[in-house]
């Protein structure tokens, strides 16, 4: 079991997400996060990426989820915080899911995927 990191911040030249994670994906929405049961993943704000706040993380409507914990905000007092979840030990297959986040007072979301790797 190990942690993978996501990395958030906000694209050049508009408000979509820029994604990296600790694999070498990096992208838009587009990238995909490979996992394997029992692993542990956090997305990170960018101290200086223009994203204010993650408000939600949660699987898309007609996607399974993977998690058997949150997603879920590390310090709840803090709008800066860290998000992390549990990849499930039974989980298989791919998630889309959807992160909500706020640049300012605007309300956005975008959606990355996670895939089991066994």
């Amino acid at each position: 079991m190990s942690t993978e990191i996501i990395n958030i911040k906000k694209q050049e030249g508009n408000d979509h997400l820029y994604l990296t994670d600790n694999e070498g994906h990096a992208g838009k929405d587009t990238i995909t996060t490979t996992v394997k049961n029992g692993d542990t993943v956090t997305w990170k704000l960018d101290p200086n990426g223009g994203i204010d706040q993650i408000t939600g993380i949660t699987a898309k409507p007609g996607s399974q989820n993977l998690f058997s914990e949150g997603p879920a905000p590390v310090d709840i007092k803090d709008p800066k915080t860290d998000w992390t979840g549990t990849i499930g030990k039974d989980a298989t297959g791919s998630e889309s899911y959807t992160i909500a986040y706020k640049i300012g007072d605007q309300a956005l979301v975008d959606d990355p995927k996670l895939r089991i790797n066994n």
